[in-house]
């Protein structure tokens, strides 16, 4: 009878320890993800930045009036992620009405690549924060399900925030080309 109930505590301690590395095992693959989700982001905003520093000083070349947050002033600021990307959304899309309205001085060859390259990293930001939402939703998820809720209560970990993942239209100087 002892050698029962001895089999049996050890069967669930198995199942406990299976149970829980397993979960574990899950938000140690998802903090991966994110963490290389948050490194392509970093990657894509600085060049954001760098893009958007350079076509404001192509505008002014251009004789465009350019009323526009110094991006720079972000970098110094250290914003967090979430609010650095919020800003350079806001900054462009200022930018897209700024080019809609200055259609016709930015028709040239020069202007049109430094709109697709702005174009471009957009659609790399917004397909790196698309990857990033994904995966934390599956975190979040395991947050609170049986038995990763669990894990999580014990490994103090905290459900993430999720990131505004907004396309703005395309630059209408990009759709005659």
């Amino acid at each position: 009878m002892l050698l029962i109930i001895i089999s049996i505590i050890v069967f669930l301690g198995v199942l406990l320890f299976i149970i829980f590395s397993s979960s574990k095992q899950k938000f140690s693959d998802l903090e991966i993800q994110l963490q290389e989700a948050e490194n392509n982001m970093d990657l894509f905003l600085e060049k954001k930045i760098e893009l958007i520093n350079r076509l404001i000083a192509h505008l002014k070349k251009k004789k465009i009036t350019v009323d526009l947050p110094d991006t720079e002033q972000y970098k110094k600021e250290k914003l967090e992620r979430h609010q650095l990307q919020y800003q350079l959304f806001d900054t462009y899309t200022e930018i897209i009405h700024l080019v809609d309205d200055n259609e016709e001085k930015l028709s040239d060859k020069k202007s049109i690549s430094f709109l697709d390259q702005l174009s471009d990293n957009e659609d790399d930001l917004i397909a790196c924060v698309k990857y990033y939402n994904d995966t934390a939703t599956d975190f979040n998820y395991l947050l609170h399900h049986f038995p990763t809720s669990l894990v999580a209560i014990f490994c103090h970990r905290s459900q993430l925030e999720l990131f505004r993942n907004e396309k703005r239209e395309t630059f209408e100087i990009l759709k005659e080309k």
